[in-house]
């Protein structure tokens, strides 16, 4: 593995020095908050950038969102930033060593959610969604519904931005170390502050971590390594340099086979259904008598020569001018690259013929990506038709390269059948270091948007925006690599979308809100789209939303509800040609999510902290969607998308006993999830509990904690017939000491 991130070199340089200062200075809006603002789950005073760019408070913005801050992700114990977001209410997310994180939250998964890095989307996931460290973090924030306002096409369901430690005004420094379960170590190191006295600062933090998975070769290490360089070149303005760098390498585990006696066969036509001694089939079949099999809990079916790395680099460097109290103007460069390179052998069924598991979908995956952008936009103070009035509007441009390859030609990808518990797992086919690289992918994208709010008589704020895209897509496609280029397709989008609210104050510290937002997003990652799907435009989403956002007993008490219908409409639908009787894709599906979220944060007393959230999505379903399984076209109007709960809660509790010790702890719940269209396979809900128990000094902090202590058996991702579990009962011990 080599190092690509020469600006984060430069950064690196720049280590905290003696120097300290007492000048106020503002490196990014959303970085000053309060003491209770940081260390509860609910800071709606808090700056948000990932609600709404107006700089506005999570309290003030006509959405539901959630913060989840660097002192939350300690308290907690949360090691990454899917274990972070898990948190949050209504969120549920999973992944696997090797795999990249899915989340799902209001009734939609995987492109329904935008990850982003800073406030910056790539087009693909796996960019930004490889296993960040809690520590190298300032705060996670997430935007529930529709967010292609302010993040383009996509985004259906939500966002989630992973936000980067800024630079550091004062000179501090931290580390922490932690053992754990499996051979868990985990280590993380920052520093910062002045290096010129008020005028130049700086942060830089690398972690690392490994760990032995409770599978039989099983294995994770990774390195984050991220930085920030602040310069006050005048009182008005001030420009910004930050760098991260993510390499990750896993052996991967990709499943336990669920046993079964039978399956019941559902003919998709008639629906008639006959049981059959036979290999099961996602798409027609239900189990009979499933089950895990204890002897095969740690068993891993993958190739012994199974690997998963990757390189990820973030660069952006930011300049701001204030030259005014009335006007601000930002512009931001941004580099992002990622190298990705995947050997496994992805999936092993029961055979209950054979009574061994046949193994399957051996495969390479390479990818190697460019983004770079350009962003700009002015935020203007004024009043209009005397009231108050605040305008953001600006543009960005953007390129992301994306190449694709897969496995070579002649490498077999079904490896034969092994047994349950003692498999002879073999090494995979063919060169390990060898990718066949099949397509190459250019997306621009050019777009201008624009926020506004306007205050009106009676406490009363209305909060509108609109943005346009111009998507071009490239796609060049071989069949080998020595094979000129077989096939271009181009395609440009054009989505208009935005969001209107209105948000009133009823009392101090207490706003409801209305508010109603469009999305767009496609009907695939635009990343793999063919030529085969040239007719078919953007999906769009809708969303009415109305909540409340209040503090009260003296602010005590946090509380924020939300009620939302969500609508995705274009799905893609199978049909017959009546003419021809050829089956066909249209575009005349939807997807229709309602629910209620309500978090709660309590301090009775300065020794007790109560915090607990419940989602509860009481419809999620297809409409007018219909699903192509081979044998036929099959119905799937009422069914419910895989991977969505009806209800998700979590409680956390805090007891302070005297000056020094803490115990803290709560349980999660998951409800029961489908793992397929035709919701024949559910993966059942689970509860979980964790606790901690923890001594504090003045400047450090011992932490001793239990996860799944009841020890369940579950799967956080529904994924089929064998379902990836998660860890048993395990324990880790955690120094953290600031200085």
């Amino acid at each position: 593995m080599t190092f690509r991130f020469p600006l984060l070199t430069a950064l690196l340089a720049g280590c905290p020095c003696l120097y300290a200062s007492s000048d106020p200075i503002t490196l990014e809006r959303y970085v000053l908050t309060s003491e209770k603002e940081r260390s509860f789950s609910l800071p709606l005073d808090a700056l948000t950038t990932t609600g709404s760019r107006l700089g506005l408070s999570h309290r003030d913005i006509p959405a539901s969102a959630s913060i989840i801050t660097q002192e939350m992700m300690q308290l907690r114990g949360f090691r990454t930033a899917v274990e972070a977001v898990e948190g949050a209410v209504g969120m549920t997310g999973g992944t696997q060593f090797g795999s990249i994180p899915g989340y799902a939250t209001r009734g939609f998964t995987g492109n329904g959610i935008t990850i982003l890095r800073d406030g910056i989307r790539q087009n693909t996931a796996s960019q930004s969604s490889r296993p960040l460290d809690s520590f190298n973090l300032d705060r996670i924030e997430i935007l529930k519904g529709p967010a292609s306002l302010l993040f383009g096409e996509g985004a259906v369901g939500g966002a989630v931005n992973y936000l980067s430690k800024p630079p550091d005004r004062v000179r501090r420094a931290e580390w922490l170390v932690g053992l754990g379960a499996w051979n868990q170590v985990r280590a993380g190191l920052g520093a910062g502050g002045p290096l010129v006295p008020g005028r130049l600062f700086s942060r830089f933090d690398v972690s690392r971590s490994q760990q032995d998975g409770y599978v039989d070769g099983h294995r994770q290490r990774y390195t984050n390594l991220s930085g920030a360089l602040a310069w006050r070149a005048t009182d008005t303005v001030t420009v910004s340099l930050y760098g991260a760098y993510l390499a990750d390498w896993n052996e991967s585990y990709y499943g336990t086979p669920l046993v079964y006696d039978a399956v019941d066969r559902v003919d998709p036509i008639t629906g008639v259904t006959t049981r059959l001694v036979a290999r099961a089939v996602a798409a027609t079949d239900r189990l009979v008598n499933a089950r895990f099999e204890p002897a095969a809990r740690r068993t891993n079916y993958n190739v012994t020569d199974n690997y998963a790395e990757t390189e990820n680099t973030f660069h952006r460097l930011r300049a701001e001018w204030t030259p005014s109290s009335d006007l601000e103007l930002r512009n931001e460069v941004y580099v992002a690259t990622q190298l990705l390179r995947w050997r496994n052998l992805e999936t092993a069924l029961w055979n209950p013929v054979t009574q061994r598991v046949d193994r399957s979908a051996f495969t390479h995956i390479y990818r190697a990506d460019v983004l770079v952008g350009d962003r700009f936009d002015l935020t203007w103070r004024s009043t209009l038709a005397g009231r108050p009035s605040r305008l953001v509007a600006g543009a960005m441009v953007e390129r992301n390269d994306l190449t694709r390859g897969g496995t070579p030609a002649g490498y077999a990808t079904v490896l034969g059948s092994v047994s349950l518990v003692a498999p002879d797992v073999g090494t995979g086919p063919g060169d390990p270091n060898r990718f066949q690289k099949n397509a190459r992918t250019v997306i621009a994208t050019r777009a201008f948007f624009a926020e506004h709010m306007l205050e009106l008589p009676g406490a009363v704020k209305l909060i509108t925006g609109l943005r346009h895209d111009h998507i071009e897509l490239t796609r060049d496609t071989w069949v080998t690599p020595a094979t000129p280029i077989a096939s271009t397709y181009r395609k440009v989008y054009r989505p208009w979308t935005g969001r209107a609210g209105l948000l009133w104050t009823v009392a101090e510290k207490v706003n409801l809100y209305a508010s109603y937002s469009r999305a767009a997003e496609p009907v695939t990652q635009l990343v793999s789209f063919t030529a085969a799907q040239d007719n078919f435009s953007l999906q769009t989403g809708r969303q009415v939303e109305i909540g409340l956002k209040g503090s009260f007993a003296a602010d005590r008490v946090d509380v924020t509800v939300a009620l939302v219908d969500l609508e995705k409409n274009d799905l893609l639908s199978s049909t017959l040609d009546p003419d021809t009787g050829l089956r066909l894709s249209q575009q005349i599906g939807a997807q229709v999510s309602r629910g209620t979220e309500v978090a709660v944060a309590w301090t009775p007393s300065p020794a007790w902290r109560i915090e607990g959230n419940l989602a509860w999505t009481w419809l999620a379903a297809y409409r007018g969607f219909n699903e192509n399984v081979g044998t036929g076209i099959v119905s799937r109007d009422g069914n419910r998308p895989p991977n969505v709960p009806e209800w998700v809660a979590n409680v956390h509790v805090v007891r302070t006993l005297g000056a020094s010790w803490r115990v803290s702890g709560g349980p999660r719940y998951v409800g029961e999830r489908a793992a397929n269209n035709a919701n024949l396979h559910w993966s059942p809900g689970y509860t979980t509990l964790d606790a901690a128990v923890a001594y504090t000094a003045e400047r450090w902090s011992l932490t001793v904690r239990g996860r799944n202590l009841l020890d369940q058996t579950y799967e956080e991702w529904a994924s089929g017939f064998a379902p990836r579990l998660a860890d048993p009962r395990t324990a880790e011990c955690v120094f953290h000491t600031r200085f």
